[in-house]
């Protein structure tokens, strides 16, 4: 088995070119990219589906901590155990089927076989629905059980998103830059969970323990953010981290790393992301909010579907995904249509690229979603959440970059590239 040390990473080291030109490239990527997702939603998602798993909270909290494993895989593990041979060597559809398994069998080890299994029946009742419906004696039924063990599972997943999101950009290996794998990797994602984990108990632990009659002030205090967002709901803060982890992988996509390159050193450099994310995030979130006064009139305290303030916090992470989608996409299938500009000016024009066709995207999507994918109709039908398709389309371009190398449309080039 090799030992990787931290500068032979194979994701810096593959030159990937386009198959048939650029634009047909890209063509062909984006229709695969759209065939795939929409089949995968009508198998595993769509209530008119074999699986159902769109709830929605339930295929939410699948695909966001389907998309963290592969960031620890491929950024924390680089790849670990597989060697840069069979990174080089093997068939993309090869290597997009052993990955993707791996990290299913990753996702299913660590939220249902430690999370839902260990610490829901043994710890955290919240964290198993057969927990809540048997020890709460809430007379709710197993959907109503099942959404709320879900929507903890997505709580728990944005400071663990947001914290990788940091350490990935403002850390990198500059902590424990000469170890190899897997100790480095583990060392970073223990790190992360480490500091995740309270950051969850303060933003998101609050408001579960409201959601239950009575309030369960013993082991959660109420909501401390009540009077600054006019809601009991964590979806404040989880609108907040959200849209930072959206600007700054906004920023990775379209502007090479920018701001975040510009600091060198450390403690600085991490402490930049942290606070800047979070200002150019609070900025996204607020600007959101705005439109959405400007739009449906201010919410207000009791207010149903728009017109409720968690339903905006939250609709803040949608939007903010119709435009990340595009950028990632723009990046990935067209991005060298724009290798021979000044930063500035590339970044400027395909960050308003991403924005029309995002908001383009969301307008398509809530004419035809309902038809398409067998969604409910509506902007703010409570059973409808966009960014459970949204972060899945995200986890295929993933699958399809890191796992695939960008397959059909790319491949790598190995002139001068060391196998």
């Amino acid at each position: 088995m090799e030992i990787r040390n931290a500068d032979q990473n194979w994701l810096a080291a593959r030159n990937l070119v386009p198959r048939w030109g650029l634009w047909a490239s890209g063509l062909v990527n984006l229709l695969v990219l759209a065939i795939t997702a929409i089949a995968l939603w009508w198998i595993f998602f769509s209530n008119s589906g074999i699986f159902k798993l769109y709830t929605p909270l339930l295929g939410f909290s699948l695909v966001i901590w389907m998309l963290l494993v592969i960031m620890w895989h491929v950024e924390f593990f680089d790849f670990w155990p597989f060697t840069n041979r069979f990174l080089a060597e093997s068939h993309p559809l090869k290597k997009g089927g052993i990955f993707t398994t791996t990290s299913l069998l990753v996702y299913f080890t660590l939220i249902f076989g430690v999370l839902f299994f260990i610490i829901g029946k043994y710890g955290v009742t919240y964290f198993n629905w057969n927990s809540l419906a048997t020890y709460g004696q809430l007379g709710q039924d197993v959907m109503s059980t099942r959404e709320t063990t879900s929507w903890s599972f997505i709580c728990l997943s944005v400071p663990f998103l947001w914290l990788t999101t940091v350490l990935l950009v403002g850390v990198g290996k500059d902590i424990w830059p000469n170890d190899p794998q897997p100790a480095q990797g583990l060392a970073n994602w223990l790190l992360m969970a480490m500091l995740s984990i309270p950051l969850f108990l303060i933003f998101f632990h609050p408001h579960i323990g409201s959601m239950f009659y009575p309030a369960q002030i013993y082991t959660a205090v109420p909501p401390w953010w009540k009077q600054i967002a006019q809601t009991n709901s964590a979806e404040y803060g989880l609108g907040i981290l959200f849209c930072t982890v959206i600007v700054i992988f906004i920023s990775l996509q379209l502007w090479e790393g920018r701001p975040w390159t510009l600091v060198k050193k450390q403690p600085w450099r991490v402490l930049f992301v942290a606070l800047g994310g979070l200002a150019l995030g609070y900025a996204l979130f607020s600007f959101q909010l705005y439109i959405m006064d400007y739009l449906w009139d201010e919410a207000y305290i009791g207010g149903q579907n728009d017109a409720n303030f968690g339903w905006r916090y939250s609709h803040t992470v949608t939007m903010g995904n119709f435009i990340l989608v595009p950028a990632i996409i723009l990046n990935l299938y067209f991005g060298s249509a724009f290798s021979s500009m000044k930063l500035w000016l590339k970044g400027i024009l395909t960050t308003g690229i991403a924005i029309i066709a995002g908001l383009v995207f969301a307008w398509c999507y809530y004419r035809w979603a309902p038809v398409v994918l067998g969604v409910c109709s509506g902007v703010s039908h409570p059973s409808e959440n966009p960014s459970a398709f949204l972060v899945m389309i995200i986890v295929l371009l993933n699958i399809q970059d890191y796992f695939m190398d960008r397959w059909p449309g790319y491949r790598v080039d190995h002139t001068g590239t060391e196998k």
